[in-house]
């Protein structure tokens, strides 16, 4: 009977230890769902087709195309580790028809991301095959309109088309292309957590993507160079970000205090009495308002922010004019 007993026993034993492992190996590969959310902006407001865009030299513009590819994808997360994601994650973004772009990455050993970095493009060899040869559901079949110029050209990176000049009456047409113009982007990311999904937020603001074209006149560019190259650079380096590239310049300095910044949470604003400030709003950096506070009599506001990220303090008088704006750190 001992022996029944004791043999039981080391047998308990090993079971426990062999659940123990098994354990220890799910949680040791566990995988998160991980997606790219690209946010369509023209300036301070969500992109959509006809709306007024201005450039950095101060041409305005209205958009009726705009579709770019974008490709191998790396998600830099904890610590540095960098993750290279599958290459056959590639996606035709199409901001002419959504006001956002979410691209599912897959499943990674990811904990906390920084950032991540991407193509504007389609890589080779891919980008001089026969897009025939592609489901017709792919991003890389044939689209209408077209998106592919030729097999020893390939795709059109980014095509842009829009109205522009004193009466919108200049056309811009940019197609841009070409294996040498394969340009990567770098960018930090606003990470939310939906559901068992950890989603990578970026800001995209096309009204940058047009940079330095002289839109007075007619501009045709279908290509490798000249303007359709100077679009997949601003591609590369003034689209995609955390903040908005194009806060209004010319709103006069105040002297408001708003401290302590960086904060764990909790934020007092104050305001000279001078400052006709009426009212405070708060935005996240896809440009949501995340709460509003009447301004009191004694012209100081205490806020609470418990979600760390990076904010907009936004101060505003009567008349809905916003006076001035402080970018707030919540740790």
């Amino acid at each position: 009977m001992q022996f029944y007993h004791t043999q039981n026993a080391l047998f308990m034993k090993k079971l426990i230890l062999l659940t123990l492992i098994l354990l220890v190996g799910v949680f040791a590969n566990a995988q998160t769902e991980v997606s790219l959310k690209i946010n369509h902006k023209l300036g301070l407001n969500d992109f959509t087709l006809g709306a007024v865009g201005t450039n950095n030299l101060s041409y305005d513009f209205k958009a009726t195309r705009l579709q770019y590819y974008l490709s191998q994808v790396t998600i830099i997360h904890d610590g540095g580790t960098e993750t290279a994601v599958p290459l056959e994650v590639l996606a035709l973004v199409e901001p002419q028809e959504e006001i956002s772009t979410t691209i599912e990455l897959g499943s990674f050993d990811v904990t906390s991301i920084e950032s991540v970095r991407f193509y504007i493009g389609v890589q080779e060899p891919e980008n001089n095959g026969d897009p025939s040869l592609w489901p017709a559901d792919h991003p890389l079949a044939p689209k209408s309109p077209e998106m592919q110029w030729g097999w020893a050209a390939g795709y059109r990176f980014v095509a842009i088309e829009a109205e522009a000049g004193p009466g919108f009456d200049r056309y811009i047409g940019v197609h841009a292309l070409g294996n040498e113009n394969y340009f990567e982007v770098s960018t930090e990311v606003e990470v939310e957590a939906v559901g068992e999904v950890l989603v990578m937020n970026v800001m995209a603001d096309y009204s940058q993507g047009l940079n330095d074209i002289n839109m007075l006149t007619d501009v045709i560019s279908h290509g490798a160079t000249g303007a359709a190259l100077q679009v997949l650079e601003n591609w590369r380096d003034d689209v995609f970000g955390l903040y908005y590239a194009n806060l209004p310049l010319d709103i006069p300095l105040m002297d408001w205090n708003i401290y302590p910044n960086p904060s764990t949470g909790n934020v007092t604003v104050d305001f000279p009495n001078d400052m006709d400030a009426s009212q405070i709003t708060v935005t996240n950096v896809l440009g949501e308002v995340v709460q509003t506070q009447v301004v009191p009599d004694n012209n100081r506001v205490e806020l609470t922010i418990l979600d760390a990220g990076i904010y907009f303090v936004n101060a505003i008088n009567n008349a809905g004019e916003t006076l001035d704006t402080e970018k707030l750190v919540i740790e």
